[in-house]
């Protein structure tokens, strides 16, 4: 899919409003946008990295932004065409803080409000004519947090007995190993596409399956880390570390490493946010083997990550 990148010529704080939503979890406050009649909507999401499809006035090109990520739920008495009311108030919430609506229909709005600290792009989703969502971005830089060889950060769960980490890997600051398989030797299958072809691959040697859950500082599963924010940490720790990706999905990283006389075959996948599983296999030079090739059926380009943006 094309990209068409919004450029702002402008910069504008945000001005604050007076009950625009509540929140019980330890989250950031949101960028401070009014809320309908007042009432106080309630994050119910936040993630310290994530991204917001924004499609363009035609609906058909759209870009991602990425930043800090919040989900704000509002929720009223039924009233009729009430749905209407939500989308012309936040509209004009838009328009009154110079910024831009570029898409619009019966069931959502995308937008940008520009800021000095970080401009906030969005979405408000109209649910039904007793609730509405806002979806926000605000831009902020990716900082990595992970670097490969170096002393891995992750602990083990009291539960779960410790044995020799796979090499080069590492893991997100407060990781705790939950659950941990190691093999000596095995044998696993990674399949790819490269355009019209699927290959598969075979590959045996030393194996380790880790399950990670990053936690916060109540020793609880830290939902501030989203699946965007493991696997674009992975990829760019990956790169950094002269490795090679061999398949990017939305859940799932699948690349290599050069290890001595060996390549280090490394599978990340995530499953909720502040959880995710890595698949380390060494492969021996010796017991190298090539891929199976094969048609396969053509590629979805929703299924990267990275298909929109540059990074």
């Amino acid at each position: 899919m094309k990209n068409k990148i919004f450029f702002l010529a402008f910069s504008f704080f945000l001005t604050p409003a007076i009950n625009g939503f509540s929140q019980t979890e330890t989250f950031p406050e949101p960028p401070n946008i009014k809320s309908y009649k007042g009432i106080p909507g309630k994050v119910s999401k936040y993630n310290n990295f994530n991204y917001l499809d924004i499609r363009d006035e035609a609906g058909k090109n759209n870009r991602q932004a990425m930043g800090h990520y919040w989900e704000i739920s509002y929720t009223y008495d039924s009233v009729f065409r009430q749905k209407r009311k939500f989308k012309e108030f936040v509209v004009n919430q838009i328009v009154e803080n110079k910024g831009s609506v570029f898409y619009q229909d019966t069931l959502q709005v995308h937008f940008v409000i520009p800021s000095d600290a970080g401009n906030v792009w969005g979405r408000l989703v109209l649910s039904s004519d007793k609730a509405y969502r806002l979806r926000l971005i605000r831009e902020v830089p990716f900082v990595n947090k992970i670097q490969f060889d170096t002393k891995p950060v992750a602990v083990y769960e009291k539960f779960v007995d410790s044995v020799a980490l796979p090499p080069r890997i590492n893991y997100l600051p407060q990781s705790v190993i939950t659950r941990i398989q190691h093999s000596k030797y095995d044998h696993q299958e990674f399949s790819w596409n490269v355009k019209d072809t699927l290959f598969r691959q075979k590959v045996m040697g030393p194996f380790w399956d880790l399950k990670i859950e990053v936690m916060n500082s109540k020793n609880q599963v830290d939902k501030q880390i989203s699946s965007v924010e493991v696997l674009e940490s992975y990829y760019r720790a990956c790169v950094k570390a002269g490795g090679k990706i061999i398949k990017s999905r939305p859940k799932e990283l699948l690349f290599t490493l050069p290890q001595n006389k060996a390549v280090l075959w490394c599978r990340i996948t995530v499953s909720l946010d502040g959880v995710y599983f890595v698949r380390v296999l060494i492969e021996a030079d010796q017991d190298k083997s090539d891929p199976e090739k094969m048609v396969a059926a053509p590629a979805n380009p929703e299924d990267s990550i990275r298909s929109k943006t540059d990074r």
